[in-house]
């Protein structure tokens, strides 16, 4: 449980995951003010990014303290100007109130956040393994996107353990390329089918949207202390 730099609890045991009592909530992205809201946009907007080095970003302000654990989704309706194809990368992030990324670390590096990945030729799902939680995709066909068109897609999101304090942001960055600060350990080097601009679409007919996990129920803050399985039993739900 990452709560950034105030009371913290490193490691809580629970009894299943996802939790038995998360709340799915959807969050619908705006491209015409770049934030996301709680409830879908009445007008549709759109949005372009370079494809290459640009970036989008839609931001949520807490209206209260809120704790996401477990499995988050993002809804995109996309479209390319100049190619076929389209390489998503996605990153759910933190930001301070004023707007300022707040990194988790992992093995002391800094992290960008949950991510994600998705080739939107491969965006057909497989019905049988996707749940209205976790989408998969099949992988079975290849589907090249035609001039003009716009077309939807779910993406899972890594699952993660977070919290917000009132005030603070959560943040959607959506991209041609791999978002990570360059001294990341990591040297990947990804084949990238992108070219041209990337279009995304939101509003009335287009309902993109990040579902997030939210646990309703106030969990203990014990600031520098792990919480045994025995302590969690014996505390209400």
């Amino acid at each position: 449980m990452d709560r950034g730099d105030r009371e913290h609890i490193s490691r809580r045991p629970e009894i299943s995951f996802p939790l038995p009592d998360t709340e799915y909530r959807k969050l619908y992205l705006d491209a015409g003010s770049a934030t996301l809201q709680n409830a879908q946009p009445e007008k549709e907007s759109s949005l372009s990014y370079d494809a290459v080095n640009g970036t989008a970003t839609f931001d949520y302000t807490f209206d209260r303290d809120t704790e996401l654990t477990g499995y988050s989704k993002l809804r995109l309706w996309v479209e390319v100007q100049g190619s076929d194809e389209m390489d998503l990368f996605i990153v759910v992030q933190k930001a301070d109130a004023e707007g300022n990324f707040v990194p988790t670390l992992v093995m002391g590096q800094i992290h960008p956040g949950a991510e994600a990945m998705l080739r939107v030729s491969h965006r057909t799902l497989d019905e049988v393994k996707s749940t209205d939680v976790i989408p998969v995709q099949s992988h079975l066909e290849q589907l090249p996107l035609k001039p003009g068109e716009i077309v939807p897609v779910d993406i899972a999101i890594w699952p993660s353990s977070r919290f917000w304090f009132a005030g603070e942001k959560l943040r959607v960055v959506v991209s041609g390329h791999y978002v990570r600060d360059k001294k990341w350990l990591e040297p990947f080097i990804w084949d990238i089918h992108n070219a041209g601009q990337h279009i995304l679409h939101t509003g009335m007919k287009y309902d993109a949207y990040l579902q997030v996990p939210v646990i309703p129920a106030v969990r203990p803050v014990i600031p520098g202390k792990s919480i045994s399985s025995a302590e969690l039993s014996a505390m209400p739900h």
